[in-house]
């Protein structure tokens, strides 16, 4: 089985070293409806989209990982997927692999491939890490659609296909349905398909679940389940025109205070992770629109482990943002305020990973 992610936050560390990244699954979903019945794009495969997951394994334990869509073009999108994980020392350290996929691929294939080493090569032709328009579309209209999944392993420095499985994954449900996820700081329902059924090779097989969002342009797995792991979107950010009114100047402005969950941290540490670069770069370039402005900076966590740990790290992580657009971004110190509240105003229950997610933050108000 492959090893996998845990992220910057508080969670326990995989019993072992890890060398690959997960795609994206499942946590006993809750699905509401009626969901929006037009075609509109609710999450837009743009450039920056960012994912969030959060990943059970029966052999690693629960971890997290982070999913960055970059160099969008008609004929391939690479996408970055970067989390923490121990080697087999032990030592945490920062693991990045991209993954370049075809748009014919995302338009057609039906081979999953969801996990990824480091030495594998960047192009796998012929197979996706989400589903395909092909697949939403056949789900769309006739219930049910062909799927084959790559079990694969580490071997001598390469990577090995164990087995594939294939069968067909039938929709759950009459729908239509929706699922809550945090996009850009704000729960929102978003449209999907349930699908489920068994995938064997020569007889032996196993049980998958997936929920994808239902949009043939960007179809992205929001929760799945399948041997020996079950993962969950915790949360999706992608960049908002200057002028729409959730951009993070437009909340600033109309309502002196942001919540801002693109900045990601090191495990238990405030050392930022490189993924946050985009955000931090927008703050300073509001800063700098906005000459006249200051910042008070506040950072929060869940409520994984000792309180008086977690308000330290808040505090901390605080500093490293203020730190951070000073010495990178030329920003005037003297705008620039700091504060930890640790886990004591939570934005959900700590009591699921999605809720912890929301929960670990960084706050921006306008003094």
């Amino acid at each position: 089985m492959n090893v996998k992610f845990f992220s910057a936050s508080r969670t326990p560390p995989l019993r072992k070293g890890a060398q690959a990244l997960a795609g994206i699954a499942w946590i006993a979903a809750a699905f509401c409806g009626p969901c929006l019945a037009d075609d509109s794009h609710q999450v837009p495969l743009v450039e920056f989209l960012t994912v969030m997951t959060a990943i059970v394994s029966e052999n690693q334990g629960d971890y997290e990982a982070v999913k960055v869509f970059r160099d969008l073009t008609p004929a391939s999108v690479r996408i970055t997927v970067s989390g923490e994980a121990p080697d087999d020392s032990g030592e945490v350290r920062e693991i990045t692999v991209t993954r370049v996929v075809r748009r014919e691929d995302l338009r057609n294939a039906k081979t999953l491939r969801t996990y990824f080493h480091e030495f594998d090569p960047q192009e796998l032709p012929g197979t996706a890490p989400m589903f395909s328009a092909a697949m939403v579309n056949d789900v769309r209209s006739t219930g049910q659609t062909h799927a084959a999944y790559l079990e694969i392993e580490p071997e001598f420095g390469t990577t090995v296909v164990s087995r594939t499985m294939t069968g067909t994954l039938k929709r759950v449900g009459t729908g239509p349905f929706t699922v809550t996820v945090p996009v850009n700081g704000e729960p929102q329902p978003l449209r999907v398909l349930h699908v489920a059924g068994r995938l064997a090779d020569d007889g032996d097989g196993a049980d998958f679940d997936y929920v994808v969002l239902d949009d043939p342009d960007n179809p992205l797995i929001l929760r799945s389940k399948g041997p020996e792991f079950s993962t969950s979107v915790t949360r999706i950010e992608f960049p908002l025109p200057a002028a729409a009114a959730g951009s993070l100047e437009n909340r600033l402005a109309k309502d002196r205070q942001a919540l801002v969950y693109g900045i990601y941290f090191k495990f238990n540490r405030a050392d930022i992770r490189p993924v946050s670069e985009p955000v931090l770069k927008e703050i300073a370039g509001i800063l700098k629109k906005n000459p006249d402005w200051k910042l008070t900076i506040v950072g929060h966590t869940d409520n994984v482990g000792r309180d008086a740990a977690n308000l330290d790290l808040s505090r901390r992580r605080a500093q490293s943002v203020k730190a951070a657009l000073v010495e990178r971004y030329g920003i005037d110190g003297s705008r620039l305020t700091t504060g930890g509240y640790g886990a004591s105003q939570p934005q959900a229950k700590n009591d699921t990973p999605q809720g912890r997610a929301r929960n670990r933050r960084v706050e921006l108000t306008r003094q």
